[in-house]
């Protein structure tokens, strides 16, 4: 009983402290080295897409697509960038996490058909997350961060 207490409370100080912490400082060179391993990640898990035409692998590169936008997100929460990178940093994260929620709906579209699958995947690809994604990557190319892969969004 007290063990399984001890084990309780170390999970319970571990949870707190990690909804306490602060964001890593980096500089320019590691951000621009984060940026560029995140992007790379998302061109690999998106490419997936387009390699499965069934309806169960397609979904399941649908939900890992969904999971690396969300993790990168997080990712990028997780960091503190340089000043001038800030804004833009935070905007990419919400703008990953909002795209990642709107792929649902090309799940349920390729239930139906590829053909509304593709339909739905084109929406997406032309919504709001996807062009706030669009900006905020610009926005760091505009102030000379090379952001490697993200710059394809």
């Amino acid at each position: 009983m007290i063990r399984s207490s001890l084990v309780v409370a170390a999970l319970v100080a571990l949870v707190l402290a990690g909804c306490g912490s602060n964001p890593k400082t980096v500089s320019k060179a590691e951000y621009q080295s984060e940026l560029q391993r995140l992007g790379k990640d998302l061109t690999n898990a998106g490419s997936e897409l387009g390699r499965s035409i069934d309806i169960a692998t397609f979904n399941g590169n649908v939900d890992i697509l969904r999971d690396h936008l969300h993790d990168d997100a997080d990712e990028l929460r997780g960091l503190k960038p340089p000043p001038d990178a800030q804004s833009a940093n935070n905007r990419l994260a919400d703008a990953l996490d909002d795209f990642a929620d709107q792929l649902e709906g090309v799940k349920e579209a390729r239930r139906k058909s590829i053909v509304q699958a593709r339909a739905a995947l084109l929406r997406v690809s032309n919504s709001e997350a996807v062009r706030s994604a669009r900006a905020a990557t610009q926005e760091l190319k505009q102030k000379g961060y090379d952001i490697g892969e993200f710059g394809s969004l």
